[in-house]
């Protein structure tokens, strides 16, 4: 097995904030709510900068305020390093603005829009456009979005400064509401497929079978230039769905890759996912790209369906009973490396379940799985 040798300075400091602040990678602490001192906000921001495997969530049903923080950013455990927001990412009231500065600021909870791009345009082509293509002469709706972009059928040159004014109107949009970065809902195999996520090529993790996905590929490197690991910018591009079925070469682009893992019942089907993530990212033996790879993958849970039993009944590699998002927080590469992280989708409907007296107990347990609280 590789081992991954960590430079110890590194190590020394990671350990010392984590030894000065396991308060947020407690599975029970005491409340989570009550004031702290501006010391721990600041270690605590300082220890997400730190290389560790991540604890992520989709969350939905945002509101900013209310009489409980259910549906406030802020009501998320300290663990948390960042959140994708599923709907409510635009038009922000101020309570809205208000919880998300807040948990950015105090918390260094990074925060990102996530939607699925099937074809161009999509989520940010202006209302008017679609509501009015028949009266503006258009045959279709299709039709007048393709126009509004500059997409012209057959004309590849028109088709690729298209992709470039779409990106850039998601970047733009990124900065008009100070979000993090983007999460590319990539699912052209579950039902989304389009003229940018391709076709329905089946869910076969074949790099040969997926280079033919070049308007995909297109659109990551526009997104590229401003968001991800190439950009220079620390803004985030993560891509979520079917990360193994991407255009091979999009690989760089993106921060992580986050499998939908749902209904995870062993430990088996985390290791088929992951040996086709390799296979379709073309990473064969190439050691240092398989440590890459592995410590972007983000394996998630459904709450939406599974929050109050934490998953589905999941066996680990050592033979274990515990719920599917403890399996994944558990879950350790055949060959060695870190992960990425572990989250779960629709992540809010853990915060009050009966039978437990803290919110987030699965979450929070996870977390501190993969990185233990040190006394």
């Amino acid at each position: 097995m590789k081992k991954k040798i960590l430079n110890l300075g590194i190590l020394a400091f990671a350990a010392a904030l984590v030894a000065g602040c396991s308060d947020w990678t407690e599975a029970e602490p005491n409340n989570y709510f009550e004031p702290r001192p501006a010391e721990y906000y600041e270690q605590l921001r300082e220890w997400k900068k730190t290389d560790h495997s991540v604890t992520f969530g989709w969350f939905g049903n945002w509101t900013g305020q209310g009489a409980s923080p259910v549906n406030c950013l802020m009501g998320l455990p300290d663990s948390v390093d960042f959140v994708s927001m599923w709907g409510n990412w635009y038009g922000l009231s101020p309570e809205k603005w208000a919880d998300k500065r807040e948990v950015k600021s105090k918390k260094g909870t990074r925060v990102t829009i996530c939607f699925i791009v099937a074809n161009c345009g999509d989520q940010t082509t202006p209302q008017s456009v679609r509501d009015n293509w028949q009266a503006n002469g258009f045959a279709s709706e299709d039709a007048a979005v393709k126009d509004f972009w500059g997409w012209v059928d057959g004309d590849q040159a028109a088709i690729d400064a298209a992709i470039a004014k779409y990106a850039k109107s998601i970047v733009d949009t990124i900065d008009k509401y100070d979000w993090d970065g983007f999460d590319f809902d990539y699912e052209a195999n579950y039902g989304s497929p389009g003229n940018i996520a391709g076709p329905n090529l089946g869910d076969s993790g074949d790099p040969e079978t997926n280079r033919q996905r070049t308007n995909f590929l297109t659109f990551v490197k526009e997104l590229g230039k401003y968001l991800g690991p190439k950009s220079g910018t620390d803004r985030l591009l993560v891509i979520d769905g079917e990360p193994q079925n991407m255009h091979p070469d999009a690989r760089d682009y993106f921060d992580y890759y986050i499998i939908q893992a749902y209904a995870c019942y062993s430990y088996s089907n985390l290791d088929s996912r992951y040996e086709k993530l390799l296979r379709g990212l073309e990473v064969g033996d190439d050691e240092a790209l398989k440590q890459m790879v592995t410590e972007r993958l983000i394996w998630c849970e459904n709450f939406e369906s599974y929050a109050a039993d934490g998953g589905v009944t999941h066996t680990t590699r050592d033979g274990q009973t515990v719920n599917s998002l403890k399996g994944m927080a558990m879950w350790e590469s055949q060959y060695g490396y870190r992960k990425g992280g572990v989250g779960t989708y629709h992540m809010e409907y853990e915060y009050s379940l009966a039978g437990h007296s803290i919110e987030y107990p699965y979450l929070r347990e996870a977390s501190a799985i993969m990185n233990p609280p040190m006394k």
